[in-house]
């Protein structure tokens, strides 16, 4: 869907999950920059937008974010939103193995045989900031992503990490569908190696040209006292 300005495309997003994985606490950190202890689980889907600037093109995204409850109770209210979704994110909590196999067991299916056949679809692990206690192996969860045909990432919605990239990459993905979020990544870990290993290479050098010029303690001269001249720093 596009707005009267031709470089602003609104698509419609919603958050998939059981309760208590994090999808409204994702949405209040990316639409306001806030993490609120207080937030009780939703008992009806909620709605928020925010226009974002994808990176690498000229485009800019309004996304609208739908909210949806994730208890038991209210799950088939979820299909009303999310049944013409551009893009839905299924959102898992990583220190919950249940939440994890609640996608795969319902959501996912819920989700496969009643949204838009080119909508775009996202894995995401939220609570990463708590991966000491992590039940799912994200190897798994890249593996179930893959299968799916789904990005994967995992995100933190207390300390605000992956959150803003998570919507670009799936900007990207709605603005191409061809787009392959896998080889950009491949690449950012490339270029973070080769920046470990020229400040590697760099201290190396330091530390070569330091001992290369200590004084040799058989020629530091001893002063009339017998005390060793001081080295100049």
């Amino acid at each position: 869907m596009s707005d009267d300005n031709k470089n602003l495309i609104v698509v419609k997003a919603v958050l998939i999950g059981d309760s208590g994985v994090g999808k409204t606490s994702m949405i209040k950190q990316f639409t306001h920059n806030i993490f609120d202890t207080s937030i009780q689980p939703s008992i009806s889907s909620q709605f928020a937008a925010k226009e974002v600037n994808i990176t690498d093109t000229k485009k800019t995204i309004k996304f609208d974010l739908w909210d949806t409850a994730g208890q038991e109770l209210y799950r088939s209210l979820a299909k009303i939103f999310y049944k013409d979704a551009g893009i839905i994110i299924f959102v898992y909590d990583i220190t919950s193995k249940l939440s994890f196999e609640s996608l795969q067991k319902y959501w996912y299916q819920q989700v496969s045989s009643n949204s838009l056949p080119n909508a775009i679809f996202a894995l995401v692990g939220n609570k990463n900031d708590l991966y000491k206690d992590a039940e799912v192996d994200e190897k798994e969860a890249i593996n179930w992503a893959d299968k799916i045909g789904a990005i994967f990432t995992t995100t933190s919605a207390k300390t605000n990490i992956g959150i803003d990239s998570l919507f670009d990459t799936v900007g990207k993905k709605y603005l191409n569908p061809n787009y392959n979020y896998k080889i950009e990544e491949n690449e950012k870990k490339k270029q973070y190696e080769m920046k470990k290993e020229n400040k590697k290479d760099i201290k190396d050098k330091d530390d070569e040209d330091f001992d290369n010029n200590i004084p040799d303690a058989a020629n530091i001269k001893l002063d009339n006292n017998n005390k060793k001249k001081k080295i100049c720093c």
